[in-house]
């Protein structure tokens, strides 16, 4: 498989599928629940897991993004060996940051419950942070592994085991009137079945070499580090902005925080479907560049960011033209956040966007500029979010993130134009027809009243307008179906 197309559209498929997989039975998760626990304990469960979040990306993001891109390098260039002493050095060292981040969270968990005058709080958290987050950040780091060697149909098959076990657990203890600690035990319990499967397939994964090896042209300790502490940084505080509208509505009022932790799940879907592809474009652009293929990496980073629109086009029509419907399906109390989550699928759309041009600098080593440019960002949610939670409550919270994804993608735009990348008509024909088909598809919903016409209307003018302007040709949707069946 050495066609940089074929490499992209293989890995994307599977982590695709495994982040469809993961918003399915996510949304299943939470919606079972909201009708089976108190929106309480949900919103008690939300901060904690939102918390879990962001300490676990700070922790793992770092080394998951220098172990792609790596090992690809150097799997590239025959360095066999030293791949395999890179991944048993990054593995040491993630089991080192979990347990050493999980004690420190363990002995402030009182603290922390105090803070949200919550006593709960403190024997959730003390439970996860000993079990959910040391694995986690393993589990996270053997992903990176499996995408690194293009097996990504290993990601996916470890992300259901994970989801499965999380809904059985979490489902049969709230029946059982856990509550909050359902979920959380859910998370804990899953997590560790999933560490101990991705293992034992990772070992079989990576090949057996020889102790003898020039480590000529080889990465060094040092460089992997500088390289995942730029990205600790980037994605560190790409999931705090995501998570940081949870935490400080819970200040305020802690089932404010299952409203907006909901629609925040609900929109994440997006970033997963467009995450899928920045992930599987990591790999394959360092290879190319390393092999001094420039034209086939401008060529793969618009193919990657077109696809992942014209696909995400569908999920974000259905989730914008009628936000309030699905909440319903939750319940009547959850459709307080329908607006926010029509705000959040827009900003979501962008910040995931700009996470593709990421993995696109990533290959190019520019690892510095992302951290830069997504602290910018990061910043001015987190601002905002402070400022305007207590005037506008969810939708304030929703705004603070549109704004600060629109700074981060005009940065990240003028990063990849420096290094002579440019974003094809192509994309924004992708990007034209899906404005379209909202617009025309609100003015029915408004006239009309029918959501299943403007629905179906929506979806039917993106396929159309999409394939009419040639943003995307029959012939590379057979190209990626042939691809795909291939496996």
């Amino acid at each position: 498989m050495d066609n940089p197309f074929e490499k992209l559209a293989r890995g994307s498929y599977y982590l695709l599928l495994g982040n469809v997989t993961t918003s399915i039975i996510g949304a299943l998760f939470w919606i079972i629940l909201a009708k089976i626990v108190n929106a309480k304990y949900i919103g008690e469960a939300m901060v904690v897991i939102s918390l879990m979040i962001v300490l676990i990306t700070f922790a793992s993001s770092g080394l998951q993004t220098a172990l792609t891109k790596y090992i690809a390098e150097l799997n590239t260039n025959k360095k066999y060996l030293a791949s395999k002493r890179m991944i048993r050095f990054a593995l040491m060292l993630a089991i080192a940051i979990g347990f050493g981040i999980g004690i420190i969270l363990f002995s402030l968990s009182n603290h922390i419950s105090m803070i949200y005058k919550s006593d709960n709080l403190a024997s959730l958290i003390a439970f996860i942070s000993i079990i959910y987050i040391p694995s986690q950040i393993v589990v996270e780091c053997i992903k990176a592994i499996y995408t690194a060697y293009h097996r990504t149909e290993y990601v996916l098959l470890i992300t259901i085991i994970f989801q499965a076990s999380r809904l059985v657990i979490a489902i049969l203890l709230a029946l059982y009137d856990f509550n909050a600690f359902a979920i959380i035990a859910g998370f804990s319990i899953a997590s560790l079945i999933q560490l101990a499967i991705s293992y034992t397939m990772m070992q079989r994964l990576i090949p057996r070499v020889k102790e003898i090896e020039d480590d000529k042209g080889s990465i060094g300790i040092k460089d992997m580090l500088t390289f995942s502490g730029f990205n600790y940084i980037a994605m560190g505080m790409r999931t705090l902005r995501n998570q940081i509208g949870v935490l400080i509505i819970g200040f305020y009022n802690i089932e404010s925080s299952a409203f907006y932790g909901v629609s925040s799940i609900i929109a994440a879907s997006i970033g997963n479907v467009m995450v899928s592809f920045a992930t599987a474009l990591l790999p394959a652009a360092t290879e190319e560049i390393t092999k001094g293929n420039k034209d086939n990496v401008r060529h793969i980073f618009n193919l990657t960011i077109k696809l992942a629109l014209i696909l995400n086009g569908f999920l974000v029509l259905l989730l914008i033209v009628e936000p309030s419907y699905l909440l319903r399906l939750i319940s009547d109390s959850y459709v307080e956040a329908s607006e926010a989550l029509r705000i959040l699928v827009i900003a979501y759309l962008i910040n995931s966007t700009s996470h593709i041009m990421g993995s696109l600098l990533n290959a190019l080593n520019r690892a510095k500029d992302i951290a830069i440019r997504e602290s910018i960002g990061s910043i001015i949610i987190i601002i905002l979010s402070f400022i305007l939670a207590p005037i506008l409550s969810l939708e304030g919270l929703a705004l603070a993130m549109l704004t600060g994804s629109l700074v981060n993608i005009i940065l990240a735009y003028i990063l990849i134009n420096r290094q002579g990348f440019v974003i094809s008509l192509d994309v924004y024909k992708v990007a034209l027809s899906i404005t379209i088909a909202f617009i025309i598809s609100y003015i029915i919903l408004t006239v009309y009243g029918s959501i299943l016409a403007a629905l179906v209307l929506a979806l039917s003018i993106h396929a159309t307008f999409s394939l009419g302007v040639k943003a995307i040709t029959i012939r590379e949707i057979l190209a990626i179906i042939k691809i795909i069946k291939k496996g």
